[in-house]
């Protein structure tokens, strides 16, 4: 699953409420509802609800690049506009031990859930040792952070090498394959966002405002001040919502994956493309849910008229 970023909890010292940016707050409450329907995407295509090409379309792609972008744009502006007058260590020590414990949790819960890719560095890994190098380079100029970015990325999608192979290493991103992982936020080069942002506070001195927007705005400003927290409430709400909406239509998620599993592997012993195999499983197990076919199909009780129309929905996926 796809995690994506919590926002200012990485901050070195989040303003008080008293001198509090609107504008980002609003930025950051409008990048966790895109997270969310991204999030609520995921969960309907891993529970066979749906079939979102989320690794493959270049549209999704794209989306999720921008969405996990813009959390470390702002979390990397919120860091330096929040250290203009100094460093509270106190502040700084809290939220980033509760960063630490929060990516603790999530990396336990996804070895029980997902223990074939489970999250080991994440994005709030990524937000705790960002915050660190953040600290570090704050008194750096602009044009130095910037072009400290464009390396970051450059180097992050151009080398490769054995050594960063190593598991313990991998945290850093030059590997030579891409973990199995439901979020995986190396170093290399997704620090790159977080010194924009940083070149960004450097460059931008905005005062304090109200949330723009009225009512909305205030509402979304609320979500980016309590980023954190709407961040590691928001997956299980929704992930639990839809497996009880999957299980209420007839589509156990268990049910729904182990006959996706095997159908894609029976599919390609038989010579078929991975990718054309793996999406026909999802086309038969979708248009199965729809036709209210599923049930008696997994526990075998399809009448004859049943099985014709099986037949249908599984020529009909294969063609497509």
């Amino acid at each position: 699953m796809p995690i994506l970023p919590t926002s200012s909890a990485s901050a070195a010292s989040a303003t008080t409420t008293a001198r509090r940016v609107g504008v980002i707050d609003t930025a950051r409450g409008v990048a966790l509802l895109a997270m969310a329907l991204y999030h609520g995407s995921w969960d309907l295509t891993y529970l066979g609800l749906a079939d979102f090409d989320l690794f493959g379309d270049p549209l999704w792609l794209a989306a999720r690049t921008g969405i996990l972008g813009s959390f470390l744009i702002l979390s990397g502006l919120s860091l330096v506009l929040a250290a203009e007058g100094g460093i509270d260590q106190r502040r700084f020590l809290r939220r980033f031990a509760l960063l630490v414990l929060a990516a603790g949790g999530v990396s336990a819960v996804s070895m029980v859930m997902f223990p074939d890719s489970p999250i080991v560095f994440g994005v709030l890994h990524h937000m705790a040792v960002a915050s660190l190098l953040g600290l570090a380079l704050l008194r750096l100029p602009w044009p130095v952070l910037l072009l400290l970015g464009v390396a970051v990325i450059a180097l992050g999608e151009t080398v490769a090498l054995p050594l960063f192979d190593e598991p313990w290493l991998r945290w850093i991103g030059l590997m030579t394959f891409e973990p199995q992982s439901n979020d995986y936020v190396p170093l290399f080069p997704w620090f790159g966002g977080f010194l924009f942002g940083m070149a960004l506070g450097r460059l931008w001195r905005p005062a304090p405002t109200r949330a723009p927007g009225g009512a909305v705005g205030r509402g979304f400003a609320w979500a980016g001040r309590h980023s954190l927290a709407v961040y590691l409430l928001h997956q299980p709400v929704l992930f639990g919502s839809l497996s009880l909406l999957a299980m209420g239509i007839g589509a156990d998620p268990a049910d729904v994956r182990s006959f996706q599993t095997s159908c894609a592997a029976t599919c390609t012993s038989s010579g078929g493309e991975v990718a054309h195999c793996t999406a026909t499983c999802r086309c038969v197990a979708d248009d199965l849910n729809r036709a209210g076919l599923w049930s008696d199909f997994v526990h075998d009780r399809l009448s004859a008229d049943g099985a014709r129309k099986v037949d249908g929905v599984i020529q009909s996926c294969g063609s497509r």
